[in-house]
């Protein structure tokens, strides 16, 4: 339980206000001409003959080969040793040592 006068909020809140709206019965009207009578055609679509394509043909017959290629030696990515300076990268504070969990199951 807090003290009384310890928890004090400044500014004071505004008072509560109460809001009432009030809505009269209302009517959209939308107003849309339409044509008696609509008649819709569509003309014959032309007849469009099926693109040329090509005539299928057997392909000679032929031998598989495979060559892969070895290099005789790997070229290094990286020359230098990736070494930080010493003093460069600190952690602050030290990590705790490690510590030692033992199970015993009887």
């Amino acid at each position: 339980m807090i003290p009384v006068g310890v928890l004090v909020t400044v500014p004071l809140p505004a008072p509560a206000l109460e809001t009432v709206s009030v809505k009269v019965c209302t009517v959209n009207v939308a107003v849309t001409v339409v044509a008696a009578e609509s008649v819709s055609t569509q003309a014959p679509v032309p007849e469009h003959p099926p693109p040329l394509q090509p005539v299928k043909v057997e392909p000679a017959a032929a031998v598989a080969v495979n060559v892969t290629a070895v290099p005789l030696a790997k070229l290094t990515a990286q020359v230098a040793p990736q070494l930080i300076p010493a003093g460069e990268l600190v952690t602050v504070p030290p990590p705790a040592p490690a510590g030692v969990t033992v199970r015993v199951k009887v």
